[in-house]
Order: C-alpha cells, then sequence, then structure tokens
C-alpha cells in the first residue's frame, strides 16, 4: 500500500538509507555469484571491471525501486539519493582504503551515472 504524504513533500532518509543497503546485499550477493561463476569456468578475469559496473548499476535499480515503491511522489529523487549515496560511500571507502586514490572525471562521471540509474529507479519504483 502506497504511504499518504498528506500534501507535504518531504525526503524519507530512512527509507533512502534502507535502499542504499539493500542494494549493498545484493552487490554482495551478485559479487559471490560471479565469483562462484568464475572459479568453476573459464571465464577470463578481463570481465570483472564490465561486470563491476554491471552489478552495481543493477543493484542502485533494485535498491532505489524497493525504495520508491510505497511512494505517491518524489520517487525520482529517492532514487536518485539512493544512487548518489551509494556511489559516495564507494567514493569515500576509496579515499580511505586506497591511499593513491584520486579524484578525476571518471569518478564526476560515476556519481553522475549513479543518480541517473538511481532516477530511473525511482520512477519505475513510484509506478508500481
Amino acid at each position: 500500500m502506497k504511504s499518504k504524504s498528506n500534501g507535504k513533500t518531504s525526503i524519507n532518509l530512512v527509507k533512502i538509507f534502507k535502499g542504499v543497503f539493500f542494494a549493498y546485499l545484493f552487490t554482495i550477493f551478485l559479487f559471490l555469484v560471479l565469483a562462484f561463476i568464475m572459479y568453476f569456468s573459464s571465464i577470463s578475469e578481463n570481465i570483472i571491471p564490465k561486470a563491476v559496473i554491471i552489478i552495481s548499476a543493477v543493484s542502485i535499480l533494485l535498491g532505489g525501486i524497493n525504495t520508491t515503491k510505497d511512494l505517491e511522489s518524489m520517487g525520482w529523487l529517492h532514487g536518485g539519493l539512493v544512487g548518489f549515496i551509494y556511489t559516495g560511500i564507494l567514493i569515500i571507502l576509496s579515499f580511505i582504503i586506497v591511499p593513491s586514490f584520486a579524484l578525476s572525471i571518471n569518478i564526476a562521471i560515476d556519481i553522475f551515472i549513479s543518480f541517473l540509474v538511481g532516477v530511473v529507479a525511482g520512477i519505475i519504483g513510484v509506478s508500481l
């Protein structure tokens, strides 16, 4: 059942962070599936960078849909924030774990694409 907004338009941060958490859980699951497939087959390790991008996009998409399925409005913003926060956490962790990590145009593109994937997920989630 969709939650009523009572005429107020506000951002539900709890739902957004639950969506990010769900996206990370799904990411871990898909990485385990990928590892299992790669271990028991002769698939080259060259697919890992592409697989990471696809897995992240699918996880953001599902996290955004999960976040917005009970909303009546502002799904695009909630979904976009799921994508933005998901990628933001990865960037912060990269700064902490990898000392040589540096900001580049590719990071900005990743953030933008993650936000767009989240926006699409939010639109889909509100429509369900």
